[in-house]
């Protein structure tokens, strides 16, 4: 019931907004942008791919972390996807995401979540040596 009571806020904000943008910049305007919002995030989630390629390298020389790297990767996505969803306050969010302002707080939440699952990990790890023993039937078993 949360989430419900979420998407009719959700709603009822991005009405008042085209609302508020029809009357100040006219109906027309609005359906440029609603247009041209959508055919840049087609645009940027095409680019992802290619885009991407600087922090694979960066990942793999170890200069970001992978949680820094899930992080930046998951909200360029994010953000392209809103970018394409018609709407005022998605396409504003949609720009802050790709353009990594919300990184930081991803990543916040991502390093409390492996960094918990990693200690209690470490404490269950014990050092193990395994020796061999040979029966005395097999050491003087002469092989022909």
């Amino acid at each position: 019931m949360k989430s419900g009571g979420f998407f009719i806020f959700y709603f009822f904000i991005e009405l008042g907004l085209f609302v508020f943008f029809a009357q100040k910049f006219g109906f027309l305007s609005l359906v440029g942008e609603i247009l041209l919002s959508g055919a840049l995030g087609v645009l940027l989630l095409m680019s992802i791919p290619s885009g991407g390629n600087h922090s694979i390298i960066d990942f793999f020389r170890g200069k970001e972390t992978p949680q820094e790297f899930i992080t930046s990767s998951f909200t360029r996505v994010l953000g392209a996807f809103l970018l394409i969803l018609p709407g005022l306050l998605s396409d504003c969010i949609g720009i802050l995401l790709f353009l990594g302002f919300f990184d930081k707080f991803l990543l916040v939440f991502l390093n409390k979540f492996f960094t918990s699952r990693r200690t209690e990990n470490e404490d269950e790890i014990i050092d193990v040596e395994v020796i061999e023993e040979r029966r005395d039937d097999e050491k003087n078993h002469n092989w022909k």
